[in-house]
């Protein structure tokens, strides 16, 4: 009889650790928790002097992943490099209103990342704006918002597909298993748009980004967008490490075709090994704009 019990027992056990094992991997994966400080680790304090090292050379492998993300923040807090005059918080973005990137009837604003929040793109409507906003991680079908804003189902991506699989995390958890998603050329194709210059371009996709820009950026497809107002996301466990040098790229090629920011303001900032995070609102306008 003590036999059969300890095999019941063991029968129990084994699954039940395993199961522990593998919730204690996904907790220290997908949901690091957030510390109060950065404890007196911070990163890009104790090593500011590596910054100044080779600042300008992007192909510097000698750089540690950390740093690269001190290099974008160090952007982004270096100020307004176009002084936009008239900047006016839109729902809950900055956008500028100086000619002539000054979005007025009949201009076209595409938001990608709503997460049921649409103060940014209704308040764009009521100045005369169309608008499409875009997030499949709603679970919402396509519909007609209001008179001037549409959602679609649909997201932004480097790639044509109607079965992306996308991460799983906190964003994503009421999504379907699948995503549709397109690029930036074939949804204006797809909506009639090709010919027509795009007054904002606002992206928010939790990480997806970093390499939806770097194709804007190399494909040229931003030419015609006049502004761009995103938000960028440095989390815990993504984007990969090994992507950091190719982020900070991205962000110095798209300054250098035109781009140039007149409101920066971060979120959150945490610089320890044990936890790097960075959030940052980042609105630019397109100074080199051509349709």
């Amino acid at each position: 009889m003590f036999e059969a019990v300890k095999r019941n027992y063991i029968k129990i056990l084994f699954p039940l650790t395993a199961f522990c094992l593998c919730l204690s991997l996904y907790h220290n994966y997908t949901v690091i928790p957030m510390p109060d400080s950065n404890n007196g680790n911070d990163l890009c304090i104790i090593g500011k002097d590596r910054l100044f090292v080779n600042k300008d050379n992007e192909q510097n492998l000698s750089r540690q992943w950390w740093e690269w993300a001190c290099l974008l923040e160090k952007e982004w807090d270096k100020g307004a490099e176009y002084s936009c005059k008239d900047i006016k918080l839109i729902g809950n973005y900055k956008i500028c209103f100086d000619e002539p990137y000054k979005p007025s009837p009949p201009c076209l604003v595409y938001s990608f990342g709503i997460d049921n929040d649409f103060r940014f793109d209704d308040a764009m409507a009521e100045i005369g704006c169309e608008v499409f906003s875009f997030d499949p991680s709603m679970g919402v079908e396509d519909h007609q918002r209001s008179e001037r804003v549409r959602f679609l189902n649909l997201g932004i991506a480097t790639f044509d597909s109607d079965n992306f699989m996308p991460l799983m995390d906190g964003y994503t958890l009421n999504s379907k298993k699948t995503w549709k998603i397109r690029t930036l050329s074939s949804i204006k194709k797809m909506l009639g748009h090709e010919k027509r210059a795009l007054d904002i371009l606002k992206i928010d996709v939790e990480t997806y980004e970093w390499e939806i820009m770097k194709d804007l950026v190399k494909n040229g497809s931003l030419q015609s967008v006049k502004q761009l107002t995103l938000e960028w996301h440095i989390f815990a466990n993504e984007p990969m490490r090994t992507e950091f040098p190719n982020m900070y790229g991205t962000y110095m090629n798209l300054k250098k075709i035109g781009f140039q920011q007149f409101y920066s303001s971060y979120w959150a900032r945490y610089h320890t090994f044990q936890y790097f995070n960075s959030q940052e609102d980042n609105s630019l306008v397109n100074t080199q704009f051509k349709l």
